[in-house]
């Protein structure tokens, strides 16, 4: 069978070149602008979201591929910081169900991608559709801040 993924993958497994280490804790990327911040996680709201609310949480602080190789300690506090954006984002937006999605393959640097779902989305008891992202539209800036506020206050 052929080798199917980039020749750079064990490279990149290591860390090198890693994007979201090189880019340390930007209070904006190219996605989406930062709205938690711990010792273990920063929490960005994607600037063209699939759906209402969906946020990108990063670990910080090292590098590391795949949540196996967190330390007890690093385990904890990122998960803890994914259930409190969740919770943050129940509260703010009302989705349906929120689906988890830990999909290093893309970037090897560990990272959750928080999707809301909603009773009227079109793909329910299933993944969210690629049409769905391939239609999403930027937020407006003043919607965009307006959201980052809300989920900031719901932090509280």
């Amino acid at each position: 069978m052929a080798r199917t993924w980039a020749d750079s993958w064990e490279a990149e497994w290591a860390g090198e070149g890693c994007a979201k280490c090189a880019q340390g804790r930007p209070d904006e990327d190219e996605w989406g602008v930062r709205w938690y911040a711990d010792s273990f996680a920063d929490a960005y709201l994607l600037k063209r979201p699939a759906s209402p609310g969906y946020s990108v949480v990063v670990f910080r602080g090292r590098h590391v591929p795949d949540p196996a190789l967190f330390t007890d300690a690093e385990f904890t506090g990122y998960w803890s910081a994914v259930r409190t954006v969740g919770a943050a984002i129940h509260r703010v937006y009302a989705p349906a169900q929120i689906n988890y999605q830990c999909m290093n393959n893309s970037v090897a640097h560990v990272h959750t991608h928080v999707l809301p779902r909603y009773l009227d989305d079109s793909g329910p008891r299933t993944m969210l559709p690629d049409q769905a992202f391939a239609g999403a539209h930027s937020l407006a800036p003043a919607e965009l801040l307006a959201q980052l506020a809300r989920l900031k206050a719901a932090l509280r």
